[in-house]
């Protein structure tokens, strides 16, 4: 299991930044960014299918992972837990709760 940074970009927050650092002699290094989309429209179509804002941050959650395992590695944690990242999310996505 490999340890991976998610930053969220603080200029423009709907983007992470993942960085995989693995033997940097034999360019070990892989590296993607995310873009998270929470329109009005996508987040209504979540409202629509029933999701409340715990749900629609689970599939925020699990989008994240999906690509992460899709294109960088399947077996990952990270780095300062996942608290971080869906805090630049959340407060997008919330506005369309209330």
């Amino acid at each position: 299991m490999k340890e991976i940074e998610l930053r969220p970009a603080l200029v423009r927050p709907k983007f992470a930044d993942l960085d995989v650092i693995d033997n940097l002699e034999e360019g070990g290094r892989k590296r993607c960014t995310i873009t998270v989309d929470y329109s009005e429209y996508d987040v209504k179509s979540l409202i629509r299918e029933g999701l409340d804002l715990d749900g629609a941050m689970d599939h925020y959650k699990e989008r994240i992972t999906y690509i992460v395992r899709r294109y960088l590695l399947e077996d990952f944690e990270v780095n300062g837990g996942w608290d971080a990242i869906l805090d630049v999310i959340r407060p997008y996505v919330e506005q369309y709760y209330k």
